[in-house]
């Protein structure tokens, strides 16, 4: 079962796809990244991904290219009750030519309890040669209160 949640042209007609498989209820999400080529339905290759540890599930909801990698963003529930849970996002990047990770980074938001990211390629782009990653973060003080961040990552996903 798997439900997609990006599609990004990634050059020579291919697609990166990224979203989240499920079990049977729909539950117990896993972040998934495959390349197509101009037949979506037919990919090239599948990268099922690792959730963080100590997340309960995870979802990938962005992917961008830079050379010859892909960088796909995660972003992670720690508890299944959405009131306690917090969101965690992630970086993986991975050589687009067979699927393999080659680096991972968490996002650092200061002072986020829990931070997100809105669809849309927009919020996770290249600038030149630096990974913009825009959304929002609650603080565990003040949970009805959201701030729009602003994180930068170059190509090797140091700050």
């Amino acid at each position: 079962h798997f439900t997609p949640y990006a599609s990004e042209s990634i050059g020579d007609g291919k697609r990166c796809i990224v979203g989240v498989t499920t079990d049977d209820d729909g539950l117990n999400q896993r972040p998934v990244a495959y390349v197509a080529g101009s037949e979506i339905k037919r990919a090239i290759w599948i990268a099922p991904l690792d959730p963080p540890p100590n997340t309960f599930q995870s979802r990938a909801t962005h992917c961008n290219h830079h050379g010859a990698a892909l960088f796909v963003l995660l972003q992670s529930d720690t508890q299944p009750e959405q009131t306690l849970s917090q969101t965690l996002l992630r970086v993986v990047k991975l050589d687009a030519a067979t699927g393999a990770v080659q680096a991972q980074r968490n996002v650092a938001v200061p002072k986020a309890h829990t931070a997100w990211v809105d669809e849309g390629a927009s919020h996770f782009r290249w600038q030149g040669d630096v990974l913009t990653i825009s959304g929002n973060y609650r603080r565990q003080s003040d949970q009805d209160d959201q701030t729009p961040f602003t994180v930068h990552l170059t190509h090797d996903l140091n700050p």
